[in-house]
Parts: structure tokens; sequence; C-alpha cells
């Protein structure tokens, strides 16, 4: 988990990335109790101490497991935006607007950021919604005449049924 951590640190910018701490000084102490144990061969008290030996290195295995998962987060969410962003080009691609200079300048800003280290995922993120943005605003179909109501009939702020009370039954 140091190790990631130390290659989030270089790769993603701001961004806050949890401490990582090394193994309990008290489970060394006792790792290392139970090796003196082996070794003058006290195995009544070596026996009990690996019982709750297992258990602890479990716990710990749990511990540093969550904490390199948590260290890690950032690269799995720069990730998912260079996915996201190589498939909103490869949308674009299908409909033909792969040339369109304004979304060749919005991939072309979103892509320098996420792949440039190190990379600030709040702007990296942006930058990839504002293509994504974009990419819509090319998709949606124009009306001559304006934008629609597409609310649909039916929608205004009708009287009801003039009860006054919902839900009430006959």
């Amino acid at each position: 988990a140091r190790a990631a951590r130390g290659e989030v640190l270089a790769k993603i910018a701001a961004s806050e990335v949890p401490a990582v701490s090394g193994p309990p000084t008290a489970l060394q102490e006792r790792l290392a109790a139970a090796a003196d144990h082996r070794r003058y061969a006290q195995w009544h008290r070596l026996s009990p101490l690996l019982e709750s030996l297992e258990q602890e290195a479990e716990d710990e295995l749990l511990r540093a497991r969550e904490s390199l998962t948590s260290v890690t987060a950032p690269l799995a969410v720069r990730a998912e935006l260079r996915g996201r962003l190589d498939a909103y080009k490869a949308k674009v691609a299908r409909h033909g607007l792969a040339e369109d200079p304004v979304l060749i300048e919005r991939y072309d800003a979103a892509r320098r950021m996420l792949w440039s280290a190190p990379c600030d995922l709040r702007v990296a993120e942006q930058a990839v919604l504002r293509y994504q943005h974009a990419v819509a605003d090319m998709l949606t179909p124009r009306r001559p005449d304006g934008p629609q109501d597409r609310r649909g009939a039916g929608t205004g702020t009708g009287t009801g049924t003039g009860t006054g009370e919902e839900g009430e039954t006959r």
C-alpha cells in the first residue's frame, strides 16, 4: 500500500491520498515472541500465541487490503474518466463527427489532462464533462422553430378530484 501511495502521489495531483501505516508494533513484537518460543522449544507457549496471531494477521491483512483500495481509488477514477472519454470519442466517430473542430479541441484538452502526470482529477473530470456536453449538443437534433415543450399533455396544475384529501377511500 505504501508503494501504491507513492505511485498515486506521483500520478494524481490535488488528491487526498490517505497515509498508510505499517503493521502494528504489538503484532511485530508478538511475532518475535513466537520466534523465540519456537527457538527455545516452548511449545506450550507457542501454540496459543500462534492461534491468536493467526487472527491478528488476518485482521491486519484485511486492513492492508482496505488501505490499498482507498489509496488507489484516485487511479481508478482516472481510469474511469479515460474510459468514458474514449467511449465518447468512439460514439462521435460512429456519428461521423470525428472531424468537428469543437469536439477535437475538447477531446484533446481532456486527453492531455488525463494522460499527463500529475493529473488533477477535478479539472480532468470537468474537461471530460465539457466534451460529453459538446457531444450531446452535436447529437441533439435541432428544430428550426425553437425548443419544444417535451412535458406532454396533462402535466399542468389541475385541481384533482376536488376532495382535497389524497388517499381517501369510499
